[in-house]
């Protein structure tokens, strides 16, 4: 039995985690802003917040360490406890793609563009739709919102691929703009990642919420009984 004091301290462990959630959601707006408006000064501010988003990392490692230590939660507040490292370590790859993207941005930005500025767009909106929604599941974990994101890390996956098969034909017939088509597929793949990233966060708030184990696999999110999976391994 877990006393009020501690369900205090995983319920401020809770906000603290949503806090670091809704800074790299803030993040994430700024790197779509930079990349599609050639935006240097978006591009180096969250460029700069990498160490804002690693202090918050380490702060709330610190915090789950401590209360994994003289804690003994149970049922939801178990399962928060034990996903809650698993939480903040995908928002900071998230946080840590967006980096990626800027950095990538600011070499783009000094070379003259070779399209793909619509299906950029589409990819930024899609995965925006994504990680804010997996933060808000975060907050209220919907089993049927899930469901409806899932389809969407589906339709990334399509749309990334697409991509990459178009550049290797641009670069085939144009070698000259093989570095600029490089930079802008380690841009698609870094957003496809980050959607890869938000599906993580969704199965953990309803794993959470329900104590059931769901996957994203293609387009549907589906328990999954680990039981029988190991019965027929």
């Amino acid at each position: 039995m877990i006393s009020k004091v501690g369900l205090e301290r995983i319920g401020n462990l809770r906000i603290e985690i949503l806090r670091m959630a809704r800074y790299v959601q803030s993040i994430f707006n700024k790197t779509m802003v930079a990349v599609l408006e050639r935006n240097e000064h978006q591009a180096r501010d969250v460029i700069y917040s990498d160490s804002v988003i690693d202090y918050h990392q380490v702060e709330l490692q610190a915090m789950i360490i401590g209360l994994t230590g003289i804690l003994t939660p149970t049922g939801k507040e178990l399962r928060l406890l034990t996903l809650s490292m698993n939480i903040v370590s995908a928002l900071e790859r998230i946080g840590d793609k967006c980096v990626f993207i800027c950095e990538t941005s600011l070499s783009l930005s000094k070379r003259p563009p070779i399209g793909y500025y619509d299906k950029m767009k589409s990819m930024f909106e899609s995965v925006s739709i994504m990680t804010k929604g997996a933060i808000d599941n975060l907050v209220e974990p919907s089993l049927s919102e899930a469901e409806r994101l899932c389809k969407s890390d589906d339709a990334i996956d399509r749309m990334q691929e697409e991509v990459k098969s178009d550049l290797i034909r641009y670069c085939e017939q144009s070698p000259s703009v093989v570095g600029r088509a490089f930079d802008l597929m380690m841009i698609f793949c870094a957003l496809e990642e980050i959607a890869d990233l938000s599906t993580e966060l969704m199965e953990a708030a309803v794993y959470i919420e329900t104590g059931r184990h769901y996957r994203c696999v293609n387009d549907d999110f589906k328990p999954v009984d680990f039981e029988t999976q190991n019965e027929e391994g």
